[in-house]
């Protein structure tokens, strides 16, 4: 009897915390004595990248450094704050296969199979390789590219067709978003001068899929650097410094600037603060310095609460 009258309780209970807005996506677990009502509390999760005004990599910070501006209120106490250093990386390497940078795809093909094979990943680390040239991308390795098959294919690419560049970039968060550890650092390392011509997707879509989703792009552009400034050259920078990524100019070495991507991936730090509770929708975010105003930040700009639960 008592134990029947502790279940009515505890439901009672749960439907009342229901109705006032206590209880955040509620999981149910039962046992001998009856039902445990546990919550998981919402929260935004920020990783950024912290320099000084020379450009140095600063790896000193602390939690009392920095607050964030969330729709204009300053967070100061976080629930989390730490290394990026610590977290699994699940990277796509997104490759314009398109007839536009046809001069440019070999050599990027070769720098990318080093990059993959040579580079001390964890064992958490996660890599996928998505190319795409015509109506569509095509997958060529998920997860674990260092197989023979994966880079036997990618040896074989030709450069043909059209550039969806939008709606690759969309598939690659996809990819990043679909079996995600909550944990990992999610980017997207895209090969490409910038040029859209048959997306139905567009850059702003692709920039808020991104940052919902946490993941940073970095921008190589792979337009010829003889050929003078591109109109796609804005789009790639437009793209990475939304989402708290890097762009890098045609010309530069490719094994240099990838080395400069993980390194940067590795570096930086991340925190966590509960999901604001007011002005619900599309949050724009910036982090800020408390005690040293020489400091600057690289993270994603804006986020949808939506997203973050």
């Amino acid at each position: 009897m008592q134990h029947s009258s502790s279940k009515r309780i505890a439901l009672v209970l749960f439907f009342v915390c229901l109705a006032i807005g206590v209880v955040s996506s509620p999981l149910w677990a039962a046992d001998h004595d009856g039902y445990i009502i546990r919550s998981n509390v919402n929260e935004v999760r920020l990783v950024f990248a912290a320099s000084d005004r020379a450009g140095h990599v600063v790896q000193s910070l602390r939690s009392t450094d920095v607050a964030v501006a969330d729709n204009g209120r300053i967070i100061r106490h976080f629930r989390s704050f730490r290394a990026a250093s610590e977290i699994p990386l699940d990277v796509v390497v997104l490759l314009d296969a398109s007839d536009s940078v046809a001069a440019q795809l070999p050599t990027e093909i070769a720098e990318i199979k080093s990059f993959v094979q040579n580079s001390k990943w964890g064992e958490r680390d996660r890599v996928s390789i998505l190319v795409f040239g015509g109506l569509h991308a095509k997958l060529i390795c998920a997860n674990n590219c260092t197989a023979q098959i994966a880079q036997a294919k990618l040896s074989a690419l030709q450069a043909a067709g059209a550039t969806p560049l939008y709606d690759a970039l969309f598939e690659a968060a996809e990819i990043l978003r679909r079996d995600r550890n909550p944990e990992s650092r999610p980017a997207i390392i895209l090969f490409s001068d910038g040029v859209d011509t048959i997306s139905i997707h567009s850059a702003a879509e692709v920039a808020a899929a991104a940052q919902n989703q946490q993941s940073v792009i970095y921008s190589v552009n792979s337009r010829s650097a003889k050929a003078g400034e591109g109109r796609g050259d804005a789009v790639l920078e437009y793209l990475a410094s939304n989402t708290g990524g890097l762009s890098f100019a045609p010309g530069q070495n490719v094994e240099q600037v990838l080395r400069e991507v993980l390194e940067d991936l590795h570096g930086g730090y991340v925190l966590t603060y509960e999901l604001p509770e007011q002005n619900r929708g599309q949050h724009s975010v910036r982090i800020l310095p408390t005690r040293d105003p020489r400091l600057e930040f690289r993270a994603r700009r804006a986020y949808n609460d939506s997203a973050e639960e």
